[in-house]
C-alpha cells in the first residue's frame, strides 16, 4: 500500500488540485523515474481522459497494485511509469472519477495504453455549521461517534507482519565539545570514511526487526513474534535495552486513546474525548490521501507547554476514520532533554475489511538535547511498515503465553533477506549512512574504553574480573555508621558470559567497630523460559535495622546503598536462608513459592514475656528465629515487574492499563531459647494502579492489608516502614520513626498526584524552570491484639525500662505532603506534615524530604 496525497477543495476544486498537486507531481515522478530503468524494467506510458467527452483528466494518480510504487499524470492526462517488480494491475483514481483497474501485461510497454474513466457524482458528507461554532467540532464529534468502529484496538482479534528500523545517532555536536583529543578521533575516522561529505551524526546504535504481532480484544492479549533480528551497536549491549527497542512496540501508538503514551509520559491525543480543553483546531481544507477523501484538520495547543502535540490529521469523510496524523512535540513541551518528537502515522484498511484500519507506515523521529551543557544531542530515528494484515481471526487465549518470543535463529540471516527488507520498505537516506559508518565508530578504542565506561555505571559499579566474573559494587565498598564503624564491602558476580542459565553472587563485610564479618551468597537458575521458571537460594548474614530493613529499598538503589549511613536505631543481625521458585502463569499471573529460616540477634533493648498463661515472668531474649513456607499470586495483566536474572530484565513493555495485585499466605512456627510460640499465619495484599486523568496529571495510589492471627515477638509482626533520613522513600512513612508502630493487622493507603506542569506550566516565572507539582497523603489504620500486646516487655530483668512500642488506636496514622520535583532535571523537594500521633516521643510533626531521580 502506497499512499499519495493530492489535495482538493469544494468550490475550487480545479485551482488547489492543479497547483499543490503539480508540485507533489514533480516530486513523486522523479522519486519513482530515479536512476536508469534495469533490464527487467518495465516502462509503462498513456494518457488519462474521461468518458463520454474524452477530455484528459489532469493530475490523476497512477499507481501499482500492492506496490509502494506509483506516478502522476501532468496538465493534460499524459503519465510515465517506470515498474522494476512484477506488477499485475494499475489503480487510476482522481476526485469526481471513479477507481479503475487496469490490466498490466508486457506488451503494455510497446504502445502508449489510453485509460478511460467515468465521472461519478462526488458529494461530501454535509457539514452544518452552527452560529459560532468551529466547523472542525462537527467533525470531531462524528469521529468520536464511530470511534468503535474505526479504532483497531476494538478488533476482536487482528496479526500482521512488521519491519522495524531503529537508529541512534550522536548529533548537534558542540564546539568546545568537538575539540576534545577523543572526540577528534572519533570524527577524522568518520570523515575518512565519507570523503568530502559534512558529517551530521555519530551513529551509535542501528537495528532491523521482522517480527509477527498478534492481538485479541477478550481476553486482551498482546504478543510479538520477533523472527529476525540484526543489531549493530558501538557499546549499547545491555539486553534490556535491546528487549525494549526492537520490534515493532511504537506501532501501538493509538491516537484513538484519550493519551498516548511515549516514555511514561502521557500525552492528550487531538483525538481524546476532552482535547478541545487542550487543543485549537481549524477545519484547513480537503484532500485525497491515496483513495480516501479526506478532511484536513490542523491542530494547536492552547499552552505549549502542556504534554499537548501540534501538526494535522487527515479524516475519512465516509468512515470519519483517521487516515493520516502528523504530530510534532516541541522544546517548549515540559519534557526533559527532549528537544522535538515528530510522529508520521498513516492508516489503512486491512483486506477486504470496510472497517478495519491498521497503521501501515510508523515514523517517529526524536531530538535529544544536550543533558550536559556544551556536548552533543541524539536523534533516534524509528520506522515500522505493516504487511499482510489479518483482521477478525483472534488467536486462542493460550496462543498468549508470552507477550514477546524470539526466535533462535533470529540472528541467523543473510545480507540479502536484509536488502530486500529495506527496498520493500524504502529505506530512508539517513538510515543508510547510519549503517555504513557504525563499523568504522564501533571499532575505535576511544569508543570501546567509552563503551566500558558507560556499561561500569549502568551495571551499578561492577568491574570485570575475569570472564564471566565482576567485582563491586564500588559504590558500597565503604559506608560509615555507629554500630559497624567502617563498614568494608567487596562483592562477586556472574553475568551472560558465564552462563544465561545461572547467576551467582557473594559478598563480604566487615565492621571496624563492631569487628563482626558479615557475609552472602545468591544463586539464580533458569531451568525454562517458556513459561519463565526462575528458582532462587540465597544465604545472608549482616546487620539490619528494624522498620527499615534492606528487602524493603529492594527498588530504590540510591537508597539501599545509603542507609547503611546513618545512626542505626533499633539495630540487629539477621541470620537468613531462603529458597524460592518463581513461575509465570500465563501472560499476566506469576507464583512464587518458598522456605526461609530466619534468626534475629537484637542489639537494642529488647524482651518479651514468655507465653505461658498464667506467669509474667520476663525473659531477656538473646535471640529468636521463625521458620516459613510462604505462596504468593501476583496479577499483573500486560505489565510483568523487571526481573534481573543471569544480568538479563525480563520485563514487558510497560502499559500500565490495569491494576497490579498481590496476594501473600504465609504458615511458620517461632521459636527461642527454650521455649516455642507455635505455629502462626499471615495473611498481605497489596494493589497499584495509576489513573491517568489526562491534562489534569496522573493519580498513583497503593492499598495494602494484612492480618496476622497470631502471637509472635512484635519484630516477626508487621512493623511499618519509617524513615528518620533527610532523602525521601516512597514505599515508607517519611514521619514515623523507625519501629514506632507495630501491628498484626492493618490497612493502609498511599496516593500520589502528579500534576505534569499543569499548574507551574501557567505561572510565568516558574513554567521556563520546568518545575512540576504534586501533592501526596498516606494513611494508616492498624491495631494489636491483646495477646500480642501482652507479649511486649517493658522493662528488662533488672528492672531497666526498654523502649516504648506503640500500636495505632482508633485514630489512622496521617501524613501529607506537596512539593516541585524536576529541580535542574534531577531534584524532588518535598514538604510533608505529621497530622496524628504527634504527641510521641521524638515525632517529627513537619520535615521537608530531598530525593533524586532521572527521568523525561
Amino acid at each position: 500500500m502506497n499512499l499519495r496525497l493530492q489535495t482538493s477543495s469544494n468550490g475550487f476544486r480545479r485551482l488547489l488540485t492543479r497547483f499543490p498537486a503539480a508540485i507533489l507531481g514533480v516530486f513523486i515522478t522523479t522519486w519513482a523515474a530515479f536512476g536508469q530503468p534495469t533490464s527487467g524494467s518495465l516502462v509503462l506510458s498513456g494518457r488519462i481522459i474521461e468518458t463520454p467527452s474524452g477530455a484528459a483528466v489532469p493530475f490523476a494518480s497512477v499507481a501499482v497494485k500492492g506496490k509502494p510504487i506509483g506516478t502522476q499524470a501532468d496538465e493534460n492526462g499524459l503519465f510515465r511509469l517506470t515498474v522494476s517488480q512484477r506488477a499485475d494491475s494499475l489503480l487510476v483514481s482522481a476526485m469526481g472519477y471513479q477507481l479503475t483497474t487496469v490490466a498490466v501485461h508486457a506488451a503494455s510497454a510497446d504502445k502508449p495504453i489510453e485509460i478511460v474513466l467515468k465521472p461519478v457524482a462526488t458529494q461530501l458528507n454535509e457539514v452544518v455549521i452552527r452560529a459560532g461554532e468551529n466547523p472542525a467540532f462537527r467533525i470531531l464529534r462524528a469521529v468520536s461517534a464511530h470511534r468503535s468502529e474505526n479504532d483497531f484496538r476494538k478488533l476482536d482479534g487482528y496479526e500482521y507482519e512488521a519491519y522495524s528500523q531503529l537508529s541512534i545517532s550522536i548529533t548537534q555536536l558542540a564546539e568546545r565539545f568537538r575539540r576534545h583529543k577523543p572526540v577528534q578521533t572519533i570524527l577524522r575516522a568518520l570523515e575518512k570514511k565519507q570523503p568530502g561529505k559534512p558529517l551530521t551524526h555519530v551513529p551509535i546504535f542501528f537495528s532491523e526487526t521482522v517480527s509477527k504481532l498478534y492481538a485479541r480484544r477478550q481476553p486482551e492479549r498482546q504478543k510479538e513474534h520477533i523472527l529476525k533480528t540484526a543489531i549493530s551497536s558501538a557499546g549499547l549491549t545491555d539486553d534490556s535495552f535491546i528487549t525494549m527497542f526492537t520490534g515493532a512496540g511504537f506501532n501501538t501508538l493509538n491516537f484513538y486513546q484519550n493519551t498516548v503514551s511515549l516514555f511514561k509520559k502521557e500525552f492528550i491525543s487531538p483525538l481524546a474525548e476532552n482535547s478541545r480543553t487542550a487543543y485549537s483546531y481549524f477545519l484547513a481544507d480537503t484532500a485525497q490521501v491515496g483513495l480516501h477523501t479526506c478532511y484536513v484538520i490542523d491542530f494547536d495547543p492552547k499552552n505549549e507547554r502542556d504534554l499537548v502535540f501540534s501538526g494535522k490529521m487527515w479524516i475519512d469523510t465516509v468512515s470519519y476514520a483517521l487516515v493520516q496524523i502528523d504530530a510534532r512535540v516541541g522544546a517548549a513541551a515540559n519534557v526533559n532533554f527532549i528537544k522535538q518528537i515528530d510522529i508520521e502515522q498513516t492508516y489503512e484498511m486491512a483486506g477486504e475489511s470496510a472497517s478495519a484500519w491498521l497503521p501501515e507506515v510508523t515514523h517517529l523521529n526524536i531530538q535529544v538535547d544536550e543533558v550536559v551543557k556544551n556536548t552533543f544531542g541524539a536523534t533516534v530515528d524509528y520506522r515500522t511498515t505493516v504487511r499482510q494484515p489479518l483482521v477478525g481471526r483472534p488467536r486462542p487465549v493460550g496462543f498468549f503465553d508470552t507477550e514477546v518470543q524470539l526466535a533462535e535463529d533470529r540472528s541467523e540471516a543473510s545480507a540479502d533477506y536484509w536488502q530486500a527488507q529495506r527496498e520493500s520498505a524504502t529505506e530512508s537516506g539517513t538510515n543508510q549512512q547510519t549503517r555504513a559508518l557504525l563499523d568504522t565508530v564501533r571499532n575505535l578504542p576511544v569508543i570501546k574504553f567509552m563503551s566500558r565506561t558507560g556499561q561500569f555505571v549502568l551495571n551499578g559499579g561492577y568491574l570485570p574480573l575475569t570472564k564471566g566474573v565482576e567485582a563491586g559494587s564500588v559504590f558500597s565498598m565503604w559506608a560509615y555508621n555507629p554500630v559497624e564503624g567502617h563498614r568494608l564491602r567487596l562483592g562477586l558476580q556472574t553475568n551472560n558470559q558465564f552462563s544465561r542459565n545461572w547467576q551467582l553472587s557473594a559478598y563480604g563485610a566487615y565492621g571496624t567497630r563492631d569487628q563482626v564479618w558479615k557475609m552472602g551468597g545468591e544463586i539464580n537458575y533458569i531451568p525454562t523460559r517458556h513459561p519463565l521458571t526462575l528458582i532462587t537460594l540465597k544465604s545472608t548474614y549482616d546487620l539490619e535495622q528494624l522498620g527499615f530493613r534492606t528487602e524493603d529499598l529492594v527498588d530504590n538503589p540510591f537508597l539501599r546503598i545509603t542507609s547503611r549511613f546513618g545512626p542505626y536505631p533499633q539495630a540487629f543481625y539477621q541470620n537468613e536462608t531462603a529458597l524460592s521458585v518463581q513461575r509465570d502463569l500465563g501472560t499476566d499471573f506469576i507464583q512464587t513459592a518458598g522456605i526461609r529460616y530466619r534468626r534475629i540477634d537484637p542489639l537494642f533493648p529488647f524482651a518479651f514475656r514468655q507465653p505461658v498463661p498464667d506467669t509474667q515472668q520476663t525473659v531477656l531474649s538473646s535471640d529468636f528465629w521463625s521458620r516459613e513456607a510462604f505462596l504468593e499470586l501476583r496479577y499483573a495483566p500486560g505489565r510483568i515487574p523487571s526481573r534481573r536474572v543471569t544480568k538479563r530484565r525480563m520485563q514487558r513493555r510497560p502499559t500500565e492499563t490495569a491494576p497490579i495485585v498481590s496476594l501473600r499466605y504465609t504458615y511458620g512456627t517461632a521459636s527461642f531459647e527454650g521455649g516455642t510460640f507455635g505455629d502462626f499465619h499471615k495473611w498481605q495484599f497489596q494493589l497499584d494502579h495509576t489513573l491517568r486523568w489526562g491534562l489534569f496529571g496522573r493519580t498513583q495510589y497503593t492499598v495494602q492489608a494484612g492480618y496476622t492471627p497470631s502471637t509472635l515477638p512484635y519484630p516477626l509482626l508487621q512493623v511499618h516502614v519509617g524513615n528518620q533520613t533527610p532523602f525521601y522513600n516512597r514505599t515508607a512513612y517519611n514521619l514515623m520513626n523507625y519501629g514506632e508502630f507495630v501491628s498484626d493487622r492493618y490497612a493502609s493507603v498511599a496516593l500520589e498526584h502528579k500534576f505534569e506542569g499543569l499548574l507551574t506550566n501557567r505561572l510565568p516565572l516558574v513554567r521556563r524552570l520546568g518545575w512540576r507539582s504534586f501533592v501526596t497523603g498516606k494513611l494508616l489504620w492498624g491495631s494489636l491484639s491483646e495477646s500480642n500486646r501482652n507479649l511486649i516487655a517493658t522493662h528488662d530483668a533488672s528492672g531497666k525500662a526498654l523502649l516504648p512500642v506503640y500500636s495505632l488506636q482508633r485514630d489512622p496514622y496521617v501524613e501529607v505532603g506537596y512539593g516541585l520535583e524536576n529541580i535542574f532535571k534531577l531534584v524532588r523537594v518535598e514538604a510533608m506534615h505529621r497530622l496524628t500521633y504527634r504527641q510521641h516521643p521524638n515525632a517529627t510533626p513537619f520535615a521537608v524530604k530531598v530525593s533524586f531521580q532521572v527521568g523525561l
